[in-house]
């Protein structure tokens, strides 16, 4: 039994680094493509090609319906990954990825805390405190005192902390979700629901024009949806099998790929405390999650 678990445990970190790849990789293509694309249509057809490979995959290992309960909490679920994706796209559209990627990856503290208090994980003072150092960090990359989209860059910051705080929320629904029979199944149902929450949003917000994306923009939509929806399947099943305080850090630690890539493809440049904000969040998580 104890071999049992610890392969278990490794498999669900092993998991965890495969989801941290994808999400940081996925982020750093979604900044490119926010540069020219509108952000959420950008999810919404991101989305919705992740769903379409995902679908081949969940048909062929299983066909049942779940519960009405975990029916209930998947569509609770692609509510809130519909608003978490939209914020924070935006998010990444007004602000530095490297910002906003950082910012938004404290949900892991976020999902730490709510899985002591709702599914009863463990919990101990020295993750308390390298919860702190993270949000610490927080808010040493929120100031920046610049000239000029003042505003841009508060709002893509309140944006990614909504992301943060949402997000975190969800990682607890979608851990039920993952435990319970017919995952699968479920997890489809919750992509279905937030591209059923996208589209009349998308629409309302976005004017359709005539002229139609290229096929270089619909094939860099496509792979940003391949990586997307692979990385949050890797972390969906390492949730099944692990604990949400060692699983969510692991794959939350995604900014620091992404801060890596802004900084040598697109040449981002922050301010030095913000360099600390940065290490302490990126450290934080990934002390927390070789502790948990």
């Amino acid at each position: 039994m104890l071999l049992v678990h610890k392969v278990s445990a490794v498999a669900s970190i092993a998991l965890g680094v495969l989801a941290m790849l994808g999400f940081g990789v996925a982020d750093f293509i979604a900044k490119i493509i926010l540069t020219y694309t509108n952000a959420i249509r950008t999810v919404l057809l991101s989305q919705a090609t992740g769903t379409v490979l995902f679908l081949g995959v969940a048909l062929s290992y299983d066909r049942a319906f779940p519960s009405l309960t975990v029916v209930c909490l998947a569509l609770i679920a692609g509510v809130l990954s519909a608003v978490v994706m939209c914020s924070y796209y935006l998010a990444l559209s007004l602000g530095k990825a490297s910002v906003v990627a950082s910012i938004s990856s404290c949900l892991t503290a976020v999902a730490i805390v709510l899985s002591v208090w709702i599914l009863g994980e463990s919990f101990t003072s020295l993750q308390l405190s390298l919860i702190v150092l993270v949000f610490a960090g927080i808010l040493l990359v929120a100031f920046e005192k610049t000239k000029g989209n003042e505003s841009s860059r508060t709002l893509s910051i309140v944006l990614a902390l909504m992301a943060a705080l949402l997000g975190g929320g969800n990682v607890i629904i979608q851990k039920l979700i993952a435990v319970s029979d017919h995952y699968l199944m479920a997890l489809f149902l919750t992509r279905i629901s937030m591209l059923g929450c996208l589209v009349p949003f998308t629409y309302s917000l976005t004017p359709v024009t005539g002229k139609a994306p290229s096929l270089s923009r619909n094939v860099t939509l496509s792979l940003l949806g391949l990586i997307d929806v692979s990385a949050f399947f890797a972390w969906y099943v390492g949730l099944r099998i692990g604990m949400v305080s060692i699983v969510t850090p692991v794959a939350m630690s995604s900014p620091a790929v992404t801060v890596l890539l802004a900084y040598f493809f697109l040449k981002e440049r922050v301010r030095p405390h913000q360099r600390i904000g940065i290490a302490a969040i990126i450290i934080g998580i990934v002390l927390l999650s070789m502790i948990s």
